[in-house]
């Protein structure tokens, strides 16, 4: 499977709007506009500056910590899924109506993300996985 890239990491805080003012203020982060909606339905609010994106989740029963989400084409979903499954680790699939993403931890129990925004693509090759 190629790793095209860190896409975000998911950063859980107490205050989403303080969190955002501050990122923007010390590192230049700006709302991802495009992925609004995301929020606006219960799910993180996406910031951005260049190629650095940072998903702000707030804080519930979360400890501090983090998710590593790596982009990936659509074709590495169906390399994913079999690796997973023979190494007998856990996962779960969820579509967020503008990507595709997959969810696992590590051996240390660290959250990672795969996630692609070829997003038809990906809902076609999953179904040979249901």
């Amino acid at each position: 499977m190629k790793i095209d890239k860190i896409d975000h990491i998911h950063v859980y805080v107490e205050n989403i709007e303080l969190a955002e003012q501050w990122y923007k203020a010390i590192l230049g982060f700006s709302r991802d506009e495009s992925l609004f909606f995301w929020f606006e339905q219960g799910g993180p609010r996406v910031i951005r500056n260049h190629g650095a994106s940072l998903s702000l989740f707030l804080r519930k029963s979360q400890h501090p910590g983090h998710t590593v989400a790596f982009r990936v084409a659509a074709r590495s979903i169906s390399e994913l899924i079999p690796a997973l499954r023979q190494h007998n680790i856990p996962f779960s699939v969820s579509d967020h109506e503008v990507s595709v993403s997959v969810y696992f931890r590590d051996l240390s129990d660290n959250k990672i993300e795969v996630t692609t925004y070829d997003y038809i693509n990906a809902k076609q090759r999953l179904v040979s996985f249901v």
